[in-house]
């Protein structure tokens, strides 16, 4: 396997875990508490942990063909570390987007639980759409019709837009256009300007505690030994 297939494989099997054990009813309220995303329960965690959860199969299976098709464009592009933080970020964004989004519309639209790793995977199917628009995708209901990423991100916006003006209850909208707003920015000035940097003052911090190697003795130096 590749390092994108190693990393890939490894995101798949912490979703397929998490899922397994939404289908055991003795951990219903274990799952509900640490797996399942609300505005008004206040607990941060889950703005991580729903990003690995889903209930229904056919969520999942959508979301790991994603992550698969577009993941494994994004790790070559990105490298497995910073495909990491960037995967990450972008779905907890989006999490922290519809949170705080949803609190804000709350009365006009219900507030309610969410999980799924699509925020995440809205900000991989953007920064792919910039750096290779005129890639085609099948979109599940339209398996026959190939359509450019270039057009397929913007009707996808357009469709969560809706759904949001329109109150659809189906999707968490919000979290879907943060996802891929994210994806966008970063593409565009996230790597020059965040990633970059950033690894550079590592690098420097990590430099400056770091030993100097000992000098080899020199020809004219006598060795000393201790017996």
């Amino acid at each position: 396997m590749t390092e994108a297939e190693r990393t890939l494989a490894s995101l798949i099997g912490i979703n397929l875990v998490v899922f397994g054990c939404w289908q055991i009813p003795r951990l219903a309220p274990f799952m509900t508490r640490w797996f399942l995303h609300h505005p008004t329960k206040g607990n941060s965690i889950t703005l991580l942990t729903s990003c690995f959860s889903h209930q229904e199969v056919l969520h999942l299976g959508l979301n790991m063909v994603g992550l698969w098709s577009f993941g494994s464009i994004m790790h070559e592009v990105l490298g497995r570390e910073q495909f990491l933080a960037f995967y990450l970020t972008t779905g907890i964004g989006a999490n922290v987007a519809s949170h705080v989004l949803s609190l804000a519309s709350r009365r006009w639209r219900p507030l309610l639980p969410s999980l799924g790793a699509s925020g995440a995977l809205y900000g991989l199917l953007a920064s792919t759409a910039v750096l290779y628009p005129q890639s085609s995708v099948y979109i599940a209901f339209l398996p026959f019709i190939p359509i450019q990423l270039g057009y397929c991100v913007p009707a996808l916006m357009g469709f969560d837009l809706a759904g949001i003006l329109l109150r659809w209850s189906m999707f968490d909208h919000y979290a879907h256009l943060a996802g891929a707003c994210i994806g966008l920015a970063y593409t565009e000035y996230g790597q020059k300007h965040i990633w970059i940097p950033i690894t550079h003052k590592i690098h420097e911090i990590r430099a400056q505690f770091r030993r100097p190697p000992p000098s080899a003795p020199s020809a004219s130096t006598t060795p000393w030994y201790r017996f």
